[in-house]
């Protein structure tokens, strides 16, 4: 898996762990939070990059009335997606 797959599941990972803990919708900051908390901090541009790629894979959606995300049901992160979407396919 490349970096940049490894990361944009990362940030999956913590937005999908953010779900399960009830933390729904989110916003950047509570994945900079959890990752932080988790021993992988990620930069905040970083993760706000990511959190576009999730969406163009249509995992995540943006409430553009609140300014907060949310998982799209029945979401699950695939590497050749990702890459896909990069333009890397």
């Amino acid at each position: 898996m490349s970096e940049q797959a490894r990361r944009t599941k990362t940030v999956f990972d913590a937005v999908t762990a953010l779900h399960d803990a009830g933390t729904t919708p989110f916003r950047p900051g509570d994945v900079t939070a959890h990752l932080r908390a988790s021993g992988t901090p990620i930069g905040a541009w970083e993760i706000r990059g990511e959190l576009t790629n999730l969406e163009r894979l249509g995992l995540i959606a943006l409430d553009e009335s609140t300014a907060m995300w949310r998982v799209v049901n029945g979401a699950s992160f695939s590497v050749q997606e990702a890459k896909l979407a990069r333009g890397n396919g």
